[in-house]
């Protein structure tokens, strides 16, 4: 079976969540090590992860994963990811589907995060309103292993514990990792700091710019990692990053 794959968020204005633990390093983490013990039973695995460079907004990187995977045929497709919510308020591991095929790999991932772990199984969740599980052609499934804002959920992530069980749920099957070949978590970069080129983009001043985004809604950037988004009928997002490398932007509100 060929399966595609993409470790979520890691782009320019797609970032991921803050809580306890990072979700752009967790998922890149465990997610490499699903990848790993794939293709040790002879799967074939393609990668539909954006690079961080250029940056992209959040419709074309979501839009990128589609058509890569779309463009490959897979028979399955992964998306990797970690949850939050609000600090300690939500815990356990849910799996998300948009198709009967995906609801059965979900249950069983699920299923299996939940005795690996032992987090509160929340089960098969279907989302079929999601970028990804909407428009892929393929069965896939959003893995949502713990909520990296709750405290009691991150004390029990292990990476090797939580991949071996995905790939159990996907497979039946119980692979450990080859103790040469464990991969190292990717590190997460700085963002580009320059001003976008495009229709949608309007520069300040030369150095600040308003983007008219794909969904309608309007950006005001001091850069590609702070900025205000003013959307139409919903409350504004304030979004922060000093540009380290800590882990990506966070959402103040």
């Amino acid at each position: 079976m060929v399966i595609t794959y993409d470790f979520g968020h890691g782009t320019g204005q797609d970032r991921g969540a803050n809580g306890y633990r990072n979700e752009e390093h967790d998922c890149r983490e465990y997610g490499a090590l699903v990848i790993q013990k794939l293709k040790q039973l002879g799967y074939s695995c393609y990668d539909c992860t954006p690079s961080a460079s250029p940056a992209l907004t959040l419709g074309q990187s979501l839009a990128y994963r589609v058509n890569k995977a779309n463009s490959i045929g897979s028979q399955l497709h992964l998306c990797f990811h970690v949850n939050a919510f609000q600090t300690d308020k939500a815990t356990g591991c849910e799996v998300e589907y948009a198709s009967a095929a995906g609801q059965a790999y979900a249950t069983k991932v699920s299923a299996e995060i939940s005795t690996a772990l032992g987090l509160t199984n929340r089960g098969a969740k279907s989302q079929p309103g999601l970028y990804v599980l909407k428009h892929t052609n393929m069965t896939a499934i959003l893995v949502e292993p713990f909520f990296c804002d709750n405290k009691a959920d991150c004390d029990k992530y292990n990476a090797e514990k939580l991949a071996t069980a995905i790939v159990k749920g996907i497979t039946g099957r119980t692979v450990s990792s080859q103790p040469q070949a464990v991969p190292t978590a990717q590190a997460v970069p700085n963002y580009d700091t320059s001003i976008p080129i495009g229709p949608n983009i309007f520069p300040i001043l030369g150095k600040f710019y308003i983007e008219l985004r794909t969904d309608g809604d309007m950006g005001i950037h001091l850069d590609r990692g702070n900025y205000i988004t003013i959307r139409k009928g919903g409350a504004p997002v304030v979004v922060y990053n000093n540009n380290k490398g800590q882990g990506g932007s966070k959402v103040l509100f």
